[in-house]
This record gives C-alpha cells, sequence and structure tokens, in this order.
C-alpha cells in the first residue's frame, strides 16, 4: 500500500516555506519516524507551530530531531539551514551544546526552563557571533505525562540588546547634554531621531510630547503627537499608565514595566488593541536638578506574549483531557522522599485530609489487605532497573480511609533513574476500573460454575468409555476399541480446557493454589521430555544438560508451565523440527528456555501474548486449536513465584521462551 502524502495530514498543512520542507522529507529514515505513527502530542505541537508566526522549533526524542516553522528560519543564519530540518540539535548547535545539554535533558524530565536574555555564541554565518534571545523550553507530553521532546520559544533580541546598549549609553550623553548649550541640544535631538530604540521626550509637568524619534512613532502610525499632553494625544492611557507617569515625574523615580499590558489603539478612533510593552521611564532633571520632564525608552513585545499565552491554552487542553478521561496523577521524588496526588488521586484512595501524602501512611496504608504485598513488590521491581527498565502497570483495590470504599484501580508509571541506577523520581496516573473489575469477576465466577457443572458428565462419560474399552478388548473389536481411544483422547482434550477456564477463574479471584516443595527443576524438566517425546513423535526435543538446579515451589504447576510451552513449541513448528531446551543459573536466578524452528511471531503480537484469550490471528494459526489461555496460565504461574516470562521471537524463523524464578534459599519465606 503505497504511504500517504504528507499534504494529506491536517497537522502538517500551511507553515509556509518551512512547512513545504517538512512535507518533503522522508521521516522513515529518521528516528522520529514515518508520520502515521507520531505520537499525538508530536502532531499537536507540529500544528500549532506550523501555524504561528512566532520563532518555534520542537526537539523531538532522546536525539532531539528538529522541526521549525518560517519565524525560526532567519535564527539559522545561512549555514544551518536547511539541512537543520530533522537532524539532531546536537548537530546544529555543536559549538553550544556544552552549554543547553543540561536544559534539555531537564526538560525531558519534565522541568521547564526560560531565560531572558541570554547569550549564546553561534557559528550561523561562517564566524562565531553573541547572539541574545529571550526563551523558554517546555517539555511536550502525553495524557499520562510521559515527555517525548522539547517545545522551544524564542525571540532573537539580538538587535535589541544592541539597542539597549546604545541606549545606555544615550541616557548617559543625555544627561550631560542637559548642562550643554542650546547649540547642543540640536545634536542632542537628531541622536534621539538616529537611535535604534523607541524614544520620546515628555516636557513639563503636563508631558507634552516635546520629542518623538521615528521608531516610537511607529507604535502610533498617523497620529499626531508632537506637542500634544500625552492625555491630549493618547487618551487611552488615562485607565493604564497615566498614573504611572505621574509617580515618575511628582516623586523623582525610575519605572520599569515588563510585558505590561497598555490597551492602546495604533490609529485615531481606530480599534482598541491588547498590546504589551517592555519600558522604562526616566526622570529628566534641569539645572538646578529639579524634574522638568520624562524619558521614554519602549519595545513592544505584543507578539511574544501572545505566543506565551497559546502555549499556556495548550497545555490547559492536556490539563483538560485528564480531568475529561477521570485520571489520577502521582509524583514521587526519591531524593527530597515527598509524594504528591492531584485531587483525583486522593478521591480514588478515600483520603479525607488535605495534607502531604506519604507513601507508607497513605499509599501503603489505603491499599486492599489482600493487594498489600504483591502491590509493594511490583514497585520493588519497578524500582530495580535490570528487571523492568521502570515500567509500571498494575491492578489493585483501595479501601477508602473515609468511606470504606472498595475500589478497583489500574496504575501506570514510569521511574527515572541517574547515572548509578538510582531511581530519583517515580510519576503516573490512576484510573478507576470498579465496574470493570466487577464484570470480569461475574463472569469468571460463571466460568468456573459451568467448567464445574461440565466436569460430572464428563467423569460419567469417561467411566462408561473405559467400560466400553474393556468390553470391546475381550470381543477383539478393533475397530470399536480405536474408536473409543480416539474419544478418549477428545474427552481428554475437552477436561483439558475445562481445566484451563478453571484455573482462569481461581487466578482472576486471587484462589490459585500453590504447593510448594523442595525439588531438582533440572530432573523435572527431564521427566517432561520423556513424556512430550511420546505424544509428539515426529519433533526432535533434546535439552542442554545442567548441574543440580534446587528450587523451592509448586512441582505441578511448574510442571504445567513447560508442558504448555513444549507443546506449543510442537503445535507451531512443522514435523521433523528441532526444539532445544535449556536451563542454567545466573546470578542466583533459574532460567529456562524452549526454542523451537517454528513460524515465530510477528513483532505487533509479541507484547501481548500473555494476555488473557489472545491468540495470533493468521490464515497459519486457523487450524490450531486453543483459546488463548495458555501462555496467560503460565504467566500468572511464574508471577505466583516471583519469577518473570518472556519471549524473543522473529517471523519464519522461530522463537524462544524464557521463564526465571529463584533458586532454593532466595525466595521471600523459603529455607
Amino acid at each position: 500500500m503505497n504511504r500517504q502524502k504528507m499534504s494529506d495530514y491536517k497537522f502538517l498543512r500551511g507553515g509556509g516555506e518551512m512547512g513545504e520542507l517538512i512535507r518533503s522529507i522522508d521521516w522513515t529514515a529518521t528516528p522520529i519516524g514515518a508520520e502515521e505513527t507520531w505520537p499525538t502530542e508530536l502532531k499537536i505541537a507540529t500544528g500549532i507551530m506550523l501555524s504561528t508566526p512566532f520563532p518555534m522549533y520542537i526537539a523531538w526524542g532522546k536525539e532531539y530531531i528538529q522541526l521549525y516553522n518560517d519565524g525560526y528560519r532567519p535564527i539559522l543564519g545561512s549555514t544551518k539551514h536547511p539541512q537543520a530540518m530533522g537532524i539532531s540539535t546536537r548537530e546544529t548547535f555543536a559549538e553550544i551544546w556544552h552549554i543547553i545539554e543540561s536544559m534539555f535533558d531537564g526538560v525531558m524530565e519534565g522541568n521547564a526552563v526560560g531565560f531572558p536574555n541570554f547569550m549564546l555564541p553561534l557559528d550561523r554565518n561562517g564566524y562565531v557571533e553573541e547572539c541574545f534571545f529571550d526563551f523558554s523550553y517546555s517539555p511536550i507530553s502525553d495524557e499520562d505525562g510521559n515527555i517525548g521532546g522539547v517545545l522551544v520559544t524564542v525571540i532573537e533580541i539580538t538587535e535589541k540588546v544592541s539597542r539597549l546598549k546604545e541606549l545606555q549609553h544615550t541616557k548617559l550623553d543625555l544627561e550631560n547634554a542637559k548642562a550643554e548649550t542650546e547649540g547642543q541640544r540640536d545634536q542632542l535631538k537628531r541622536f534621539f531621531m538616529e537611535a535604534p530604540a523607541a524614544i520620546c521626550v515628555l516636557n513639563n509637568y503636563d508631558l507634552v510630547f516635546e520629542l518623538i524619534n521615528p521608531l516610537y512613532q511607529q507604535f502610533f502610525p498617523e497620529r499626531q503627537l508632537l506637542g500634544k499632553s500625552v492625555l491630549e494625544a493618547l487618551p487611552e492611557i488615562k485607565g493604564s499608565v497615566w498614573d504611572i507617569l505621574r509617580s515618575v515625574y511628582d516623586n523623582d523615580t525610575t519605572f520599569e514595566g515588563n510585558e505590561l499590558l497598555i490597551p492602546i489603539a495604533r490609529y485615531v478612533d481606530g480599534p482598541m488593541e491588547n498590546r504589551y510593552f517592555n519600558f522604562i521611564y526616566q526622570p529628566r532633571h534641569n539645572a538646578s536638578g529639579k524634574v522638568d520632564g520624562i524619558l521614554v525608552f519602549a519595545f513592544e513585545v505584543t507578539d511574544m506574549v501572545n505566543a506565551k499565552k497559546e502555549l499556556e491554552k495548550e497545555k490547559d487542553k492536556f490539563k483538560l483531557a485528564i480531568l475529561a478521561a477521570e485520571l489520577g496523577t502521582f509524583d514521587m521524588d526519591m531524593e527530597k522522599g515527598t509524594m504528591e496526588w492531584d485531587k483525583r488521586c486522593r478521591t480514588l484512595f478515600g483520603i479525607d485530609h488535605q495534607d502531604t501524602v506519604t507513601y507508607e501512611k497513605d499509599f501503603l496504608e489505603g491499599l486492599h489487605p489482600d493487594d498489600k504485598e504483591r502491590v509493594s513488590k511490583v514497585i520493588d521491581r519497578v524500582f530495580n532497573k535490570s528487571e523492568s527498565n521502570g515500567f509500571y502497570d498494575v491492578e489493585y483495590r483501595t479501601v477508602g480511609v473515609k468511606d470504606q470504599k472498595v475500589r478497583w484501580l489500574r496504575a501506570k508509571g514510569q521511574a527515572y533513574f541517574d547515572e548509578m541506577d538510582r531511581p530519583y523520581r517515580f510519576i503516573g496516573s490512576v484510573l478507576e476500573i470498579t465496574d470493570k473489575k466487577q464484570e470480569e469477576l461475574r463472569k469468571n465466577d460463571f466460568i468456573a460454575m459451568v467448567s464445574h457443572e461440565l466436569k460430572t458428565p464428563l467423569t460419567s462419560l469417561n467411566g462408561y468409555i473405559q467400560m466400553l474399552q474393556i468390553k470391546a478388548t475381550k470381543n477383539a473389536d478393533t475397530f470399536a476399541t480405536g474408536t473409543l481411544n480416539k474419544v478418549t483422547q477428545q474427552v481428554k482434550k475437552m477436561t483439558g480446557m475445562i481445566n484451563g477456564f478453571l484455573n482462569v477463574s481461581q487466578i482472576e479471584a486471587g484462589k490459585i493454589p500453590l504447593n510448594k516443595s523442595e525439588f531438582l527443576l533440572n530432573d523435572l524438566i527431564k521427566e517432561v521430555i520423556a513424556a512430550c517425546a511420546l505424544i509428539a513423535p515426529d519433533h526432535v526435543i533434546t535439552d542442554c544438560p545442567c548441574g543440580p538446579l534446587p528450587v523451592y515451589a509448586d512441582y505441578d504447576r511448574i510442571e504445567q508451565v513447560m508442558l504448555n510451552l513444549i507443546n506449543n513449541a510442537v503445535k507451531y513448528s512443522p514435523n521433523g523440527k528441532q526444539i532445544k531446551i535449556e536451563c542454567q543459573l545466573i546470578d542466583e536466578i533459574v532460567r529456562v528456555s524452549v526454542k523451537d524452528e517454528g513460524m515465530g511471531i510477528e513483532p505487533a503480537y509479541v507484547d501481548k501474548l500473555f494476555d488473557r484469550f489472545f491468540r495470533v490471528e493468521g490464515n497459519h494459526t486457523k487450524a490450531i486449536p486453543g483459546f488463548g489461555i495458555g501462555l496467560y496460565l503460565c504467566a500468572e504461574i511464574i508471577q505466583l513465584h516471583e519469577g518473570k516470562i518472556w519471549v524473543e521471537s522473529q517471523s519464519g524463523v522461530g522463537s524462544v521462551f524464557y521463564f526465571s524464578i529463584p533458586k532454593l534459599g532466595i525466595l521471600s519465606g523459603s529455607l
């Protein structure tokens, strides 16, 4: 099937020259991958970036792959564009990566940063130059709080900084000029008119516009200012900055405004606009040192402020999505020893206080007694990077402190580790699944009831078959004997399926028993191989001899796991192929593998193999019987033994199923 054109994606439409460049790139050749696989949060951020004239760019993923808009293009100069699009920020800004790397890494951990007037030495036009920026780095995260990249909003103020420096000189020159002669005043006026900043001089108590340079006049095109008082020329400011001007004059104090909102029209009788300015009001003194006017230095920053507001709106949308999904969120700082829960998370745990929550008092004590030990072990594994990579996904019950209500929750999250693989932060979300869980429990109760009812007639049927087999043998009726043998096999299959459903019901109800004892796992494996060799004569089943491996486990349940894995290897591989079983001891953990040379598993199905009732869909699997509960049972049995189970597979080559359990002596409660 042909790949969809990038122009068909709504989030990639428009964007001017950079939009065209983005659409021309083969993103499958980059770490970001094909456009149809982009995460929702990346699509939203890209759409916002392309739809705004404000300079923005995105650094996505661990490689910080870049996308940027037309507004950002000039910042790259003549040597970095267009090759910067689609490559790593590390490569594009190699000369300053030692400065900004920690900032990017901090944002990927959830720490947004922003700096005004920040200098960076950039080589963007064939030489290194000092460049100044007002910028912010913000995390791009999904509804669960997982951060995928960095959104950069930036205004280059290199020219403004240069202008500001010149303004400082201007102010000094002005102070000196006040004591100069009338002839020098003309020279000062020329300097004002050529200054690279918006400047005006307001004279005497009425604050009359005595001097206005071209840049200041551009704030109010076609409006007559010179010779008029501020209130006469700009009557709109009476309710905003007039009191500030009066205070500067009356109290002889300087005022600096940063992103100050001033509703004002650009033209006479024009519409009122919400405009934002950075400015300085500086008292002007006469020869006797008394205030006789005000010097004004101003920059309009409306575009930058509006861009910030748009970003805040997008953040609010993400928050709204979390609220709509009724998710609770948590954030655990391992270094500070603090834990933060939002209001929804507190509700799901039935907490009635507004104090700081703690792991021991509020989380562990809020768990159902039957789930507390299991969840604690899951979290211990989450905090062990080698076992879980920090991923957290578990279902449990809570008992409300105030209402004593039992709720089923599903929690998902991520632990983050430092360079020593020590966890320092744990964040995630919780979702109530009480209704879904109760429905599952009702289904399991029904399955258990039906399975028990079916076992009674099957037992009687098996007895009648045995009687008929004895009679057929006595009468030397070979046809009847063969037919009854086939019927017996079918009854055994049905019995096995019913037992499987019973096991599922027991697992879901948390009632599956474990009868643990000490035994040698290598002996069990030999017995299983011998039994399977009789029922699968068309396959070569071998094992790699290993030394004694003592374990403290349920013999029958581990045997059930081995039989299931070997039977699957037989079912899904052609006759004559080899099935190889290996066992070994690795760091006090016993690991067993079952390798086949069968059809293998598509990558898309690997993560779902151990889900209840899941079966790989395909023409090559339709003829293979099963209900998708075998591997689910194996996973639950191994988990009850505090072990792990996983698979490595390649389609068309074969699969290797692994499970591991602790060696005798290291299990909690074992000898």
